[in-house]
């Protein structure tokens, strides 16, 4: 077989080799082409979506714009003022085109040097969400009513001030009538009031000689009853001497009377001690007979007392002051005090000794004699209270508690004065035999409550003058109580009766108070 040449081998491969190149540079072509338009419509895709997005923003703005421009002008809904308060990012477009409004009012205003007033600020634009409640419109609505009735005050104000003109004018002519009638009257006045002087005076000069001539004569009389007015009130003068003196004398006489008065001088014993028991009990011989009750109280004195007198009981006794200083004083001393605690029968009762000064040296014993200032056998004596009764040195006004245990004993109090009502509690009755005058206050130059001080004692001092005119008598409770049997404590502290006080003045104890005694 013949061997074949070598380029008609190799022109195949050739040929497939060129054909492969081509057709591959057809199909990069192709994709390069393909790739090429892809790219130009994703750019183109990209730019319509940027155009798209600008153009709904502006969109968005010009809406904003246009609900800002209805809050305005006052004509926007429910939902434009709602979207505007709910705005949140376009805050300072909303502000900036609020002040650009602002602007262009005020220079349409004629407020070229700044904003225009307040009161052309139709929406603040410090406060963009907050559209106003009046817009534009309503504001000019408001302004053309103000300005309207503005122009018809200023056309009252015209008219009323045409017709206060004419009233002036008319007023000027009346003024100029009535300045001719008192011209006309203005010359004629000298001459008459010149005519009524001289008639005037020639009446004054001839009054001038009646009362010289009546002076004269009314001059002598009053000398004559002045000698006679100086006689008379020389001999008033000598009987007003002479009635003081007697008036003086008396006094002494009724100060001495009454110091040597007692007031229980006609006293009687109502009882006697039977027996003295142990224990501090004795028995007497009173009883249910006797309308003896528990709670009644007896002064115990010797059987010989009534021979003796009561000078035989007085006693000189050192007392300690409020400072401590002792200083003697004549003291009326029973043998002691007993109390009623059982009733045994018509004549016969148990009492308890109540007090007993010497019990040893002068003791109560069987035989000693019973008193009672003012109970009696089946009666007792009716009494009246007026004062301060501090009974216990507590500081404390015990008037009421006083006559409930008197009223227990069988000592009837028909009345008692209250200091806080300023009136009596009660009444005075015929039946009432004494008056108890018991502590007052004090009166101090250095007190400051002297003043209040003074006024109670003096409203004590009227009650106690009152029941004295109705022919009660009066007596001091140091006297009294002792005569009673009751027992009180007669040297209460002066501070104490002072603050006793107090509730019924409304004032402050102080150092300087020292009580006056009463009694005797």
């Amino acid at each position: 077989m013949a061997k074949k040449k070598s380029g008609e081998t190799n022109l195949p491969l050739i040929i497939a080799l060129v054909f492969f190149v081509l057709t591959t540079i057809a199909f990069g072509v192709l994709w390069y082409m393909q790739y090429s338009d892809h790219q130009a419509k994703e750019e183109a895709i990209k730019k319509a979506a940027s155009e798209r997005a600008a153009a709904q923003g502006l969109a968005a703005e010009a809406e904003m714009k246009a609900k800002v421009y209805r809050c305005y002008l006052g004509i926007a809904d429910e939902k434009d003022r709602t979207d505007i308060g709910a705005e949140t990012k376009g805050k300072d477009k909303i502000s900036a085109e609020l002040r650009r409004i602002n602007e262009e009012l005020a220079k349409a205003g004629g407020y070229l040097a700044g904003p225009p007033p307040p009161g052309l600020i139709i929406w603040n634009p410090d406060n963009p969400t907050e559209p106003p409640a009046r817009g534009l419109i309503q504001s000019y609505a408001d302004a053309r009513q103000k300005l309207q009735a503005a122009e018809k005050t200023s056309r009252d104000a015209i008219q009323d001030f045409r017709g206060a003109v004419a009233a002036l004018k008319a007023a000027a002519d009346e003024l100029q009538k009535y300045s001719l009638d008192f011209k006309k009257q203005a010359d004629d006045f000298p001459k008459q009031l010149n005519a009524k002087i001289q008639e005037v005076i020639k009446r004054y000069d001839d009054r001038i000689r009646i009362y010289a001539s009546e002076e004269e004569k009314a001059r002598k009389e009053i000398d004559s009853q002045a000698e006679q007015i100086a006689k008379l009130d020389r001999e008033k003068k000598l009987i007003e001497q002479k009635t003081q003196r007697l008036e003086q004398e008396v006094e002494l006489l009724m100060d001495k009377m009454a110091q040597k008065r007692d007031v229980f001088e006609y006293d009687q014993p109502l009882g006697t001690i039977l027996r003295r028991l142990p224990n501090n009990l004795v028995e007497i011989n009173l009883g249910f007979r006797d309308l003896v009750r528990p709670g009644l109280t007896f002064v115990v004195l010797p059987d010989d007392f009534p021979q003796k007198g009561r000078q035989s009981r007085l006693r000189r006794i050192r007392v300690p002051d409020e400072r401590g200083i002792y200083q003697d004083q004549v003291r009326f001393v029973p043998r002691g005090s007993i109390e009623v605690v059982e009733v045994l029968g018509p004549s016969l009762s148990r009492a308890r000794i109540t007090e007993e000064p010497e019990p040893i040296r002068d003791g109560i014993a069987p035989g000693d004699l019973l008193y009672n200032a003012v109970w009696r056998r089946g009666a007792a004596d009716h009494i009246a209270l007026v004062g301060i009764f501090d009974i216990n040195a507590d500081g404390r006004d015990d008037i009421e508690t006083m006559v409930r245990e008197l009223a227990s004993m069988g000592i009837p109090v028909d009345a008692y004065y209250d200091l806080r009502k300023r009136q009596w509690v009660g009444e005075l009755t015929a039946q009432t035999r004494y008056v108890v005058l018991g502590m007052l206050p004090v009166q101090n130059i250095n007190d400051p409550l002297r003043d209040r001080k003074t006024e109670l004692i003096g409203l004590i001092n009227k009650a106690v003058e009152e029941a004295k005119r109705r022919g009660i008598q009066e007596v001091g409770y140091r006297d009294f109580f002792p005569r009673l049997g009751y027992r009180v404590q007669i040297d209460v502290p002066p501070a104490k009766i002072n603050q006793a006080a107090m509730p019924f003045m409304g004032g402050v104890v102080t150092e300087d108070s020292e009580p006056p005694r009463t009694g005797n």
